[in-house]
């Protein structure tokens, strides 16, 4: 890993050590960078745990420390959870400085475009040089784009993300800091470009200017710093909006929710959205490609107009009010998860980790 924070792909990796740890599978996890929430969530999920590899950008020694590692620990088979970042540098590179012929699996969580750029050549390259075997897509669209890019799809195998919704069944609500009066409607996402924070502020304005029984909460990392707090009350929406910040208790945080939203310009998968369909609580987010697999408008879900503050309010609205539709929405989309039980995903990488490996 990059670092071991709390984003989708790293909580997906953690999920899948919780499901595979133990004999015959043993699992190390190691960072590039110091650091994170899920450190210790790691270690009690029973990996070894190494962080702080690198203390600057491909740093040689970063490399040593991990070759080291690897030959104190003998792994079978190396997994890079990111592409876009400089993991695949030292995922790829350790092996060969500590001697060792390992298969190194890139498990792509990015698409080739929007704030990670292109990173298909960097795949390409990997490849040709032996150095990566294969590249896991989490979804049928990702591997398109990454084929139509030059990658050999038979070295794309496809490996939805899963979730578990045994978690999430009877997970007490949480205090999110919203009145008893009020519906709660909740976004579990860290700030990062790709986010759509500003349409999500801006159509919280407009549904504010409506009516008052309903609060918006923010979770996730850099939620609650002073720049988007400052945008919040600039948009004098201090007493609708709460920054909650990193929480450890998504299960709990969604049991409180009425609604959750997902305001963004592009994903490729999304695990708050599963996890969303995992408690019981209707979603809408915005009408981009990525979730043309995992909800249709209507069904299992509602998609608004990607950027657009008047839709996203409309979308939400309707849900705070209409009972019936949210049954059917999120019956539909507990049936819907069906396609993304961690079980599955669990198997499918055993398959494939038993295929590299042998």
């Amino acid at each position: 890993m990059s670092k071991f924070v709390a984003g989708g792909a790293e909580t997906t990796a953690m999920r899948l050590i919780e499901a595979l740890q133990g004999d015959p599978v043993e699992f190390v996890a190691a960072a590039v960078k110091s650091g994170g929430e899920l450190a210790g969530d790691l270690r009690r999920a029973g990996a070894a745990v190494y962080d702080g590899l690198a203390k600057f950008k491909r740093d040689p020694l970063g490399l040593w420390r991990l070759a080291r590692i690897i030959r104190r620990h003998r792994p079978d088979a190396v997994i890079c959870i990111t592409a876009p970042r400089d993991a695949l540098f030292y995922s790829t590179l350790g092996p060969v400085l500590a001697c060792r012929c390992i298969p190194t699996i890139c498990w792509c969580h990015s698409r080739p475009a929007g704030q990670s750029g292109d990173f298909t050549p960097r795949l390409r390259r990997y490849r040709k040089a032996g150095l990566l075997q294969s590249v896991v897509c989490i979804t049928r669209a990702q591997r398109l784009m990454l084929v139509e890019r030059g990658l050999p799809r038979r070295h794309a195998p496809l490996v939805r993300n899963g979730v578990a919704p045994g978690r999430f069944a009877d997970a007490h609500p949480a205090d999110l800091g919203a009145p008893d009066i009020a519906k709660t409607i909740v976004q579990v996402a860290n700030v990062m470009p790709d986010k759509d924070f500003n349409t999500l502020i801006a159509a919280g304005g407009l549904l504010k200017s409506k009516r008052d029984d309903f609060r918006i909460v923010l979770v996730g990392r850099g939620t609650d710093s002073p720049e988007l707090t400052a945008q919040i009350n600039a948009a004098d929406l201090g007493d609708t909006i709460v920054a909650a910040g990193y929480r450890g208790d998504i299960p709990a945080v969604l049991a409180a929710a009425d609604v959750v939203v997902l305001s963004t310009k592009g994903e490729v998968s999304s695990i708050a959205v599963l996890e969303a369909f995992a408690s019981g609580a209707p979603v809408v987010v915005s009408d981009i490609p990525a979730f043309d697999e995992m909800l249709i408008d209507g069904v299992e879900g509602l998609r608004a107009a990607s950027g657009d503050p008047s839709a996203l309010a409309c979308a939400m609205e309707k849900l705070l009010d209409d009972e019936s539709l949210v049954a059917k929405l999120t019956a539909n989309a507990r049936n819907r998860l069906k396609t993304y039980d961690l079980s599955t995903m669990a198997k499918r990488f055993d398959r494939l980790l038993r295929a590299i490996t042998h």
